[in-house]
């Protein structure tokens, strides 16, 4: 069977949380983009305005990789967190890279354990990748000096865990901090410390950057990646006091360097697209907040953050880099690109297991023969015809096109027949025989499902008949059928086309 379910296990649920726009922006054709994977820190994950709070693979609506999604139609899979650094995210991508310990902060070594699992396949997955990545890396170290030089001036741990409760990431943090120092009197040596630790914070980038990269080319050689640069957060907020002055100053220099490394000296700096994001607008800018007002402290985890029109630039800029990419040619006219069943029914014509009723129409509301559905499941299983050349049930014409993949199912005990050495091909498939026979195929395949550990909960359970309940137990706690609003399976209902693209790819697709 075709090895496809670790690529668009993650895009197809995903799918379903998305909202499809359109597929053109500013007379530019996206239409090509059918995956767009979010990769990053708390900009990516549209902390600001619209979000305030660190809600991992949350989709912000106003944010950037939100925004790009909809004017490319793409199906987003939003991989962007607060707090996220370079080691993290290449913890990610790695199997063997060990975090260094003095990295622990939200992103435990246990979180990233945790989350790994959704990062390789959605990067496989997608045709378009965006990156906002290493602020949290320069943050991080002038962060811990800024701390360190605080507790030596005599301030307390808990006054200065107080400073960084509820930061969104490390530079919302260090905004704390400097903010504590000023209000206790020690704003000249964290400062100072803070600058020492920005020089750290670009090694480690430095280190870590060419290696993410060079991953996700490993993962997706073709896949259109587009980076984002740095802009200075320290600088929009409005900064007064002299010292704070110095700490903008020096990180325009580290950020400048950063961009340049990005931009030209990276060994794959001419396979991506590099974004400059610099001068856009953040949450300081718009709302006139200072490092000194009394106001600030509270709301310090948004300050940093841009806002909406600051994300509104940068989708803006995406795009405008972002190259023209035509569609496949996805034929049928009457699965809709924003319906629910469009990522389904995509798929499977992708992977050649599906056709239309005519070049232009699938029609997904229509029924589905027991030919039509075994000789589908053939294809998905990759099945040669010619190893089954003669069918042995009696009403299967030699001549027909599922004729081999009949004979293969019943070869396999994917089906038994109607009886009589009958297969009834042209009968149209009701709901409960749909889910013996997917039950049938993934065991006939080694494809695992959950086991059988409770009754069937549907409303009308007791309508199904004896021979399939325990197939409909089997998929509904693997979370394959969902049933209808009010509860109901309706296990004699015909089984329509889409539901059944629907069912396959979720129960089957590995």
């Amino acid at each position: 069977m075709k090895a496809i379910r670790s690529i668009l296990a993650l895009v197809l649920a995903m799918a379903m949380l998305a909202s499809l726009g359109v597929c053109f922006a500013a007379g530019k054709d996206y239409s090509g983009y059918e995956y767009y994977v979010s990769l990053g820190d708390s900009i990516a994950n549209g902390i600001g305005e619209n979000n305030v709070e660190n809600k991992y693979m949350h989709r912000t609506p106003g944010a950037y990789p939100d925004r790009i999604a909809n004017a490319t139609g793409a199906c987003l899979t939003q991989l962007g967190c607060g707090g996220m650094r370079t080691v993290e995210l290449r913890a990610c991508l790695e199997d063997d890279y060990v975090m260094p310990d003095e990295y622990a902060n939200n992103f435990t070594r246990e979180k990233v354990a945790e989350i790994r699992a959704n990062y390789r396949p959605a990067v496989a997955a997608a045709d378009l990748i965006t990156l906002n990545i290493g602020a949290n890396d320069v943050a991080t170290y002038a962060l811990l000096r800024a701390k360190a030089a605080l507790a030596e001036a005599g301030v307390s741990l808990s006054a200065i865990t107080g400073a960084t409760e509820g930061a969104a990431d490390d530079a919302s943090a260090l905004s704390g901090v400097l903010g504590l120092a000023q209000k206790v009197g020690g704003i000249a040596s964290a400062v100072n410390a803070a600058i020492s630790g920005l020089t750290e914070g670009y090694n480690r980038f430095v280190e870590n950057w060419d290696a993410i990269i060079g991953d996700i080319y490993a993962l997706n050689p073709d896949v259109t990646l587009l980076v984002a640069g740095f802009y200075n957060p320290f600088n929009e907020l409005k900064i007064s006091d002299s010292s704070l002055l110095e700490l903008g100053k020096a990180a325009d220099g580290i950020i400048n360097a950063i961009n340049l490394q990005m931009q030209y000296r990276s060994a794959y700096a001419s396979r991506y697209i590099y974004v400059d994001i610099s001068g856009i607008q953040s949450m300081a800018a718009k709302f006139g907040d200072s490092l000194l007002d009394d106001g600030f402290f509270s709301a310090v985890e948004l300050d940093v953050h841009p806002s909406n029109e600051g994300q509104a630039e940068i989708a803006e800029r995406f795009l405008a880099a972002l190259p023209e990419q035509s569609g496949p040619g996805f034929p049928f006219s009457d699965v809709a690109r924003g319906w629910w069943s469009y990522p389904y029914v995509k798929a499977l014509y992708d992977n050649g297991c599906i056709q239309g009723m005519t070049a232009t129409a699938f029609a997904p509301a229509g029924q589905l023969t027991r030919g039509q559905l075994v000789t589908l499941l053939g294809r998905m299983a990759g099945v040669n015809t010619r190893l089954y050349a003669k069918c042995a049930f009696t009403d299967v014409a030699a001549d027909s096109y599922y004729a081999p993949y009949v004979e293969w199912a019943r070869q396999n005990r994917v089906v038994q027949g109607v009886g009589d050495n009958q297969f009834s091909p042209d009968s149209i498939a009701a709901r409960e025989q749909l889910a013996l026979i997917v039950s049938n195929f993934a065991q006939s395949q080694r494809i695992p499902l959950t086991a059988v550990n409770g009754p069937v909960t549907f409303s009308d359970r007791g309508s199904i008949s004896s021979w399939a309940a325990a197939a409909v137990a089997q998929l509904q706690q693997a979370g394959v059928l969902s049933g209808y609003p009010d509860g109901s399976f309706r296990p004699q209902n015909p089984v329509t086309r889409e539901e059944a693209c629907k069912i396959l790819c979720e129960g089957l697709m590995y």
